[in-house]
């Protein structure tokens, strides 16, 4: 089966993102990111389906009138580079080693990937279903690490650096990092400890919020300098910031996360 990533249902692929995450060579997942799995958080923008054909039962294949399988929706739990664990309905049933379709949309860009059930678990309510998905294709494959570079940003932040006072700024300032060169450097006010403006990194890019400002402003890492981001590519440096700020980590802290939402929108 093919794979699909369109806005709008154009007939053609097209990417996320075209100019700000890199190329298939680039994105080519490492040894190191290999097995490691990425939360995806309630709120993260993305609607998903599972359609596999499914049984009754006693284990036997359902039959659709139109031989395309079922549809049943669940909640994401977790992605990785070559697959992704998916909660559904108790009511579904299926096999190890079925295929399957997961299909993802997010705002409007929908993005389907064929696969197999590679394990299953079982939960009192429910079941956890394991994917492997077939990635192979080398855009294709470079649509789905783009997803997965999307939910990891956020989804890997940790503490880096506790509040401490900045002798030149006069302000509390704290560190979070993640992979993929993802920090985020939080400024609080001295007194009271609110914040007042924030840098999140996302790989070279980066977004500057100030408390006292409505618009955020873009900036590229170029040779070690920052410099403002080109306009032409502001568009879809907001469009990954959007959607990496639902899915920041609850290690940050919720006031954070709150002040990022706030700009994010």
């Amino acid at each position: 089966m093919s794979v699909e990533l369109a806005r709008q249902q154009p007939p053609s692929l097209v990417l996320f993102f075209k100019r700000i995450l890199g190329t298939p060579q680039e994105d080519a997942p490492s040894e190191r990111r290999g097995g490691q799995r990425y939360a995806v958080g309630a709120a993260f923008p993305m609607k998903v389906v599972l359609n596999t054909q499914g049984r009754d039962e006693m284990g036997q294949l359902l039959k659709s009138k139109d031989a395309a399988g079922w549809d049943w929706t669940g909640r994401l739990i977790n992605l990785s580079v070559s697959g992704a664990r998916m909660q559904v309905p108790s009511t579904m049933h299926s096999h190890q080693g079925d295929p399957c379709q997961l299909k993802f949309e997010i705002e409007g860009y929908q993005l389907v990937l064929p696969g197999r059930i590679a394990h299953i678990t079982e939960r009192r309510d429910s079941f956890v279903y394991g994917l492997q998905l077939d990635i192979s294709a080398d855009e294709h494959g470079q649509a789905y690490r783009q997803l997965v570079d999307l939910v990891s940003l956020g989804a890997t932040l940790q503490p880096a650096k506790a509040s401490a006072l900045d002798e030149t700024s006069g302000y509390l300032v704290e560190q979070y990092v993640g992979e993929e060169k993802s920090r985020l450097d939080v400024w609080r006010a001295y007194e009271g400890k609110n914040i007042v403006a924030f840098d999140f990194r996302l790989k070279e890019w980066c977004v500057r919020g100030l408390q006292d400002r409505p618009t955020l402003e873009y900036f590229v890492d170029v040779n070690d300098e920052t410099q403002p981001a080109p306009p032409a590519q502001t568009a879809e440096i907001h469009r990954l910031f959007h959607w990496v700020v639902p899915n920041v980590a609850t290690t940050v802290p919720t006031d954070v996360r709150e002040f990022l939402q706030k700009y994010a929108g």
